[in-house]
């Protein structure tokens, strides 16, 4: 009798996708129902964490609604030590617990169904410990035609697999063992400042971390309306510039790593006032906010040189 040999079966990855979020409950159902239409793939088990960072389980309902016709295993965490590093924190602790890879993906963000799918390719291709993918801002019809025509809400145009040395949490994909081989967590003085996914991929690079982006691993965030006026833009502006120089400050904080951003931070500033009337003149109103941001961008760098943290997302109970 001849025995047959059967090819040992392969061991499934185990994917974790959390989704940190505040008080949005329409747009995290919108996301639910986005994450249930991905494709299915027949090595992974996938997993999708909900982590409520209110003060009480505001959304619990809305995860509870879709749980029973939920085509992946969903679960819901209550996270009510506030702030955006505290809850991904929370997000890294339950990835290392139980799971090979850990994606993140912003409650107001809808990703295509090929999401997932693209983040994984790439990483196999590339070996990255960690995958960035774009997100593409929809701006209303209704908003004004000088807010859809400026850059400022653009993609940097990245190739397929290209090496980067850039990230955000809101469309990553990360190895669970490369998150213990470096050993970064999310700066807990970056709590309420935002930018703290900008000092934590910084941090993995200067580690020695190979990032990849994954330029068809698409997710939409639609712009909400108070995000289309010009104080808004200019408060973006200043607090990236800000954040920058605290990470840049905490990375190289030498003196000539000071000089240097100090010296790109009032270059930003000064171009952007010179720039003022010119680009008001040719381009109207699209340009004069180009050219304050570029003064709310430098001025932002400025004082986080001298260790001012801006508290964009401060909340009040």
């Amino acid at each position: 009798m001849i025995d047959t040999v059967r090819p040992a079966a392969t061991k499934q990855q185990r994917i974790c996708v959390a989704i940190p979020t505040f008080r949005r409950p329409e747009q995290l159902a919108t996301l639910l129902d986005a994450l249930a239409a991905q494709e299915r793939l027949p090595d992974i088990h996938l997993n999708v964490l909900v982590i409520d960072n209110d003060s009480l389980p505001s959304s619990r309902a809305v995860v509870a609604s879709r749980g029973a016709r939920f085509p992946f295993e969903l679960a819901y965490e209550h996270a009510p030590e506030p702030g955006l590093s505290s809850v991904r924190n929370f997000a890294l602790a339950k990835a290392r617990a139980s799971f090979d890879a850990l994606a993140m993906i912003d409650d107001d963000e809808r990703p295509e169904p090929l999401w997932l799918r693209e983040l994984l390719r790439v990483q196999r291709e590339t070996q990255a410990d960690v995958v960035i993918g774009p997100v593409v801002h929809l701006i209303p019809e209704s908003a004004p035609r000088w807010l859809r025509r400026t850059k400022l809400y653009r993609l940097p145009a990245v190739a397929d697999g290209a090496a980067i040395e850039f990230g955000y949490s809101g469309n990553c994909l990360l190895r669970v063992d490369s998150l213990e081989r470096f050993g970064v967590t999310f700066d807990k003085e970056l709590n309420f400042a935002g930018g703290e996914d900008m000092f934590f991929f910084r941090q993995l690079v200067a580690r020695g971390a190979k990032m990849a982006f994954a330029a068809q691993a698409l997710a939409f965030e639609p712009v909400e309306r108070d995000r289309l006026s010009v104080k808004y833009l200019l408060r973006l502006h200043f607090r990236r510039g800000n954040t920058l120089s605290l990470c840049d400050r905490r990375l190289n904080g030498s003196a000539s790593g000071l000089f240097v951003r100090a010296a790109k931070g009032s270059a930003r500033a000064l171009l952007g006032v010179l720039g003022l009337v010119p680009l008001s003149v040719f381009r109207g109103r699209e340009g004069a906010v180009e050219a304050l941001g570029s003064v709310a961008a430098g001025l932002g760098s400025l004082t986080g040189l001298f260790g001012h943290v801006y508290q964009a997302y401060k909340r009040v109970d």
